[in-house]
C-alpha cells in the first residue's frame, strides 16, 4: 500500500502550478515578440534565452492551436533558410473599448490587431454608468455576431485614477458619475469572458512597442495630451519590460499655482494640457477654438498663436525634463490631439530643451504615436497583455 504525505501532495501541486505559470509566461513573451516583428524559432531563441527544444514546443503548440501561422523564409548567414511566424488573425476576436469623459469608442479587433469593426458615440461625463454600459453591451453583441474564431474577452480603458485589483474606478476629476463604479465585473457578468481594465495612457504605453520600433528595447513614456494630461511608463532592463503606473499629469509644475480636481495645486494638467493651452490662446485674445487652428496660425506667424505655443512648450518641457531625470528615459512618445503638426512645432524645442535639463546629457527620442486607432487598439491589447490566450 502507497502512502502519501499532505504535504509532499502540497508540493507537488505547487510545482505543478509553478510549471503551468512559466508555460503562460512563456507564451505570453514568444507571442509578444512574434507579434512585434515575426521572429523564427531561432530568433525567438536568442531573444527570450529559452532553449530550442523549449521555443519548438511552445511554437508548436501555437500552430496546433491555430494562434500562429508560418510566413515566409528567409535565408540565414550560413545558408540555411529560417520560416518566420506570424500571428493568425483567424484565431480569435476580441474587444477593445474606451471611455472618456466625453465619448466612447469601441471596436472588434482580431487575434492578429486588425480592426475589423467600430463605432463612436459621444456622451455626457453626467451619464450614469449603468445607461451607457447597457448601450454598449448590445454594440458589443451586435459586433461579435459572426466573428471568427474564440471570443478571448473585452480590454476596457478609461481615465485614471482606477483600481485594477477591483477592477473600478476611483475619484476620477470630472468623472465623477463614475466613481467607485464596478466596471469590469459589469462586462465580466453581462459576457462571462475575461475582462481587463486599465488607465488609457498606460494601455497605450503597453501596445505602443507592437506599432512603434522607435521604442522597442528602450524605456520610454507615452504622453497623452488633449482634454486632460496622461501618462504610462515603461521601463526596460535585463530584457525584460517593466510597466510604471504614474500620473504624471498630476505633478506639480508651480508650486504657487492654481488648485487642480484632483485636490492638488499647480498640476501639469492645468498648464500643459489643450484645454489649459486654448484657454490661456482665448485670454490673450487669439481667434482660434481649436489647437489646429492655433498650430496652423502659429506656422503661418500668427504673433498671439506663437506666445500660446512658447508658453505650452515650456511647461512640456519641465514635465519631461522631471520625467526623463526621474526614471532614466530613452524616449518619450506623445500621442493625442497634440500630434497635429507636432514634427514642425515641438519636436525639436522639446529635445533642446530635454537634452539641457537631462541630468545624465543623453540623446532622448521625441516621438510620436505609431498607433493608428489608439483607444481601440490599446485597449484590445490589454486582453493579449494578460495572457488570455486558451489552452
Amino acid at each position: 500500500m502507497t502512502n502519501f504525505s499532505a504535504r509532499g501532495i502540497i508540493k507537488e501541486m505547487e510545482n505543478t502550478l509553478n510549471a503551468s505559470r512559466m508555460k503562460k509566461r512563456n507564451r505570453a513573451e514568444i507571442l509578444r515578440l512574434i507579434r512585434q516583428t515575426g521572429c523564427s524559432r531561432a530568433e525567438l531563441a536568442k531573444r527570450t534565452g529559452l532553449t530550442r527544444a523549449a521555443v519548438s514546443l511552445i511554437v508548436d503548440e501555437c500552430l496546433r492551436l491555430g494562434m500562429l501561422e508560418e510566413g515566409d523564409k528567409n535565408p540565414s548567414a550560413v545558408g540555411r533558410r529560417s520560416v518566420g511566424l506570424r500571428t493568425r488573425g483567424g484565431y480569435g476576436h476580441r474587444i477593445g473599448l474606451n471611455i472618456s469623459r466625453e465619448a466612447y469608442t469601441l471596436g472588434l479587433v482580431d487575434f492578429g490587431g486588425k480592426i475589423i469593426r467600430s463605432f463612436r458615440k459621444e456622451i455626457s461625463a453626467d451619464l450614469a454608468p449603468t445607461e451607457a454600459l447597457g448601450e454598449i453591451c448590445e454594440i458589443i453583441r451586435a459586433m461579435k455576431e459572426g466573428a471568427e474564431g474564440v471570443f478571448l474577452g473585452i480590454g476596457v480603458t478609461m481615465p485614471g485614477p482606477l483600481s485594477r485589483e477591483s477592477g473600478a474606478l476611483l475619484k476620477v476629476p470630472n468623472l465623477s458619475a463614475w466613481n467607485d463604479f464596478p466596471v469590469r465585473k459589469y462586462f465580466e457578468d453581462a459576457f462571462s469572458c475575461p475582462v481587463c481594465l486599465d488607465n488609457n495612457s498606460n494601455a497605450a504605453a503597453q501596445a505602443e512597442p507592437f506599432y512603434n520600433p522607435d521604442v522597442r528595447g528602450v524605456s520610454f513614456m507615452e504622453l497623452i495630451v488633449d482634454s486632460g494630461l496622461g501618462s504610462g511608463v515603461m521601463l526596460y532592463a535585463d530584457g525584460r519590460v517593466v510597466g510604471f503606473d504614474c500620473e504624471f499629469g498630476h505633478t506639480s509644475l508651480r508650486s504657487d499655482g492654481e488648485k487642480c480636481s484632483c485636490g492638488n495645486f499647480g498640476c501639469a494638467e492645468l498648464y500643459a494640457s489643450m484645454k489649459a493651452l486654448l484657454r490661456y490662446a482665448q485670454s490673450l485674445g487669439c481667434p482660434y477654438r481649436s489647437w489646429e487652428g492655433i498650430a496652423d496660425g502659429y506656422l503661418a506667424g500668427d504673433a498671439l498663436c506663437k506666445e500660446a505655443v512658447g508658453r505650452e512648450t515650456l511647461y512640456l518641457g519641465r514635465l519631461l525634463v522631471n520625467a526623463v531625470n526621474s526614471f532614466a528615459l530613452d524616449a518619450v512618445v506623445f500621442a493625442g490631439e497634440i500630434v497635429y503638426r507636432f514634427e514642425e512645432i515641438f519636436a525639436a524645442r522639446l529635445q533642446k530643451i530635454v537634452e539641457e535639463g537631462s541630468i545624465k546629457k543623453k540623446k532622448i527620442k521625441i516621438v510620436t504615436s505609431k498607433i493608428g486607432n489608439v483607444e481601440i487598439l490599446a485597449s484590445a491589447n490589454l486582453v493579449g497583455e494578460s495572457d488570455g490566450q486558451e489552452d
